[in-house]
């Protein structure tokens, strides 16, 4: 998990839950995050059940808490890859052990399951949608593109964090394109990350800034896509790519790499 405060806390601690904060993905320290992991589990024996959606670092969480009086484990493959980075050997090595500490095996789709977990012993649970939330809606449409002034634009859209898989420098790249032959367009990103300073500059040295608008985390998800005329995905890997369940729900034309799950 993240040190800093997140999406859903406030949700979460609104409905009667607790947020409690380990990192293994900022301080990189293995050993301190098991400590750390065993002593939680140690402290709160009311926890009967982990439902654990770390993808690789799943083989990790899962046997310390079988280790330490858990009663009940899940693990949630969300992703059909992984970034080749430092930590990568270290997840590769970790999800051996996912099978081995799981009651229950959990994927958003064929293809992530299959990579976490190499067995077809897991269950893929489809990530739903309120579709009606998505329709198409003139007046919605019309509303996001006068709010963000790009009325009579044409806007390519994108929503998702700044992080490598979401291969931000090709969208941009793309953009740079399109709006050499379609003056009228502009690029609408939503979501951040730790990419996203980047990306900022990237789009300022191409002299884009006046074309890229970036929106940063959003509720309105759902009110945002109305306003855009297509969606392009260009994701170097996805476990499902819900997003793009979302756009296609708002009948927007999607333009997408030929690696994402079908």
């Amino acid at each position: 998990v993240y040190k800093e405060k997140q999406f859903y806390d406030d949700e979460i601690e609104s409905m009667g839950g607790h947020v409690y904060k380990l990192s293994f993905r900022e301080d990189l320290n293995l050993p301190k995050f098991q400590k750390d992991l065993k002593n939680f589990f140690k402290q709160h024996h009311e926890y009967q059940i982990v439902h654990c959606h770390k993808d690789c670092l799943s083989g990790v969480v899962l046997k310390v808490a079988k280790k330490n009086g858990v009663k009940f484990t899940i693990a949630h493959a969300h992703s059909a890859s992984q970034d080749k980075n430092l930590k990568y050997l270290i997840k590769v090595l970790a999800k051996k052990n996912i099978k081995k500490y799981s009651d229950k095996m959990f994927a958003c789709g064929e293809e992530a399951g299959k990579w976490m977990f190499e067995t077809d012993n897991f269950e893929v649970l489809n990530n739903a949608i309120d579709t009606d939330l998505y329709t198409y809606n003139k007046e919605k449409a019309d509303k996001v593109k006068k709010k963000f002034g790009i009325e009579n634009k044409f806007v390519v859209g994108h929503v998702g964090r700044f992080n490598y898989p979401k291969n931000h420098k090709f969208i941009i790249d793309v953009f740079n394109e399109v709006q050499k032959v379609k003056e009228d367009s502009v690029l609408m990103l939503v979501g951040d990350g730790d990419l996203r300073s980047e990306i900022e500059q990237k789009v300022r040295d191409l002299g884009l800034s006046d074309k890229v608008i970036f929106t940063g985390v959003r509720s309105d998800v759902n009110d945002l896509m109305q306003g855009m005329d297509v969606f392009l995905f260009p994701s170097l890997y996805e476990g499902l790519g819900i997003v793009l369940i979302e756009a296609q729900a708002a009948g927007l034309k999607c333009i997408i790499a030929d690696n994402i799950p079908k």
